[in-house]
C-alpha cells in the first residue's frame, strides 16, 4: 500500500471517529427538563424543543468545539457540531444563552462569548432552535439561538453533507427525527424575544478594553 492510500485510510477513519463521538449531552438535573419515558399524554403538558447545530463547510478552529447552552442561569446541554437533539421542557419563560470560546481581534487568549434570547416555552408546542454560527472576523465567532420553522429545520439537518454527512440525531431526537415530522404545533411569534444588535459590549461582557466595532 502506498503512502497516498494509507493517508486516505487515516482520513476516513478520523472522519468516522468524529461522527461517532459527536453528541449532545443534556443536563437531566436541570429543573425545567423532563427526562425518562415521555408518554403521549405527558407531551401535551410539555414543550418539545429541538436544538440543531449543523456542521460548517469550513473549519473555524476553536469555534468548532462544543458549545454550552444555558437556560434560566443553569446549563441545559452541551452540543457538538453536526448534531441535533430534543428536550422536553416544562412550561417556562427565561433567557436561553449559548456560550462558546473565540479569539477577539488581536487578543492571544481565548475568551468566553455568548448570545442570549428570551424564550417562552408553551405546553404542547414544538420549537426548533438553530444554534447558528456568526463569523464576525476580527470580532471573533459566536452562536445565537435562532428560532426556525419545520421546513427550515429539515433543511438545516442536511447542511454539511459534503464534508461529514447529515446532521445526526442525538438522544431523544432519535425517537422523533426531524426528517420524519410532517406537522407540528408551532409557538406564536410572541413566544420569542428579538435579539439586540451584536455589539462587542453585549458579546464580551467579561473583557476589558475591547475595541468597539465601527
Amino acid at each position: 500500500m502506498n503512502n497516498s492510500s494509507q493517508w486516505i485510510k487515516i482520513c476516513v477513519s478520523a472522519m468516522g471517529i468524529v461522527l461517532l463521538t459527536a453528541c449532545a449531552t443534556v443536563n437531566k438535573k436541570h429543573p425545567d427538563v423532563v427526562s425518562g419515558e415521555i408518554t403521549a399524554e405527558s407531551k401535551k403538558q410539555l414543550a418539545a424543543v429541538y436544538f440543531i447545530r449543523p456542521r460548517t463547510y469550513k473549519s473555524k478552529g476553536m469555534a468548532d468545539n462544543a458549545v454550552r447552552i444555558e437556560f434560566q442561569g443553569q446549563t441545559l446541554l452541551t452540543q457538538d457540531e453536526g448534531t441535533y437533539t430534543l428536550l422536553y421542557i416544562k412550561p417556562s419563560k427565561g433567557t436561553l444563552k449559548i456560550h462558546s470560546e473565540t479569539l477577539y481581534a488581536d487578543q492571544r487568549a481565548s475568551i468566553d462569548v455568548w448570545r442570549e434570547r428570551v424564550y417562552k416555552f408553551i405546553a404542547g408546542r414544538t420549537y426548533f432552535i438553530h444554534v447558528r454560527q456568526i463569523d464576525e472576523e476580527f470580532r471573533g465567532i459566536f452562536y445565537e439561538p435562532q428560532p426556525v420553522d419545520l421546513q427550515e429545520a429539515k433543511r438545516l439537518i442536511v447542511l454539511g453533507a459534503g464534508r461529514f454527512g447529515n446532521t445526526r440525531a442525538s438522544g431523544a431526537a432519535r425517537n422523533a427525527p426531524i426528517d420524519e415530522l410532517t406537522e407540528v404545533d408551532m409557538p406564536p411569534a410572541s413566544a420569542v424575544k428579538e435579539l439586540i444588535p451584536a455589539m462587542p459590549e453585549n458579546l464580551y461582557k467579561q473583557g476589558k478594553n475591547l475595541r468597539k466595532a465601527r
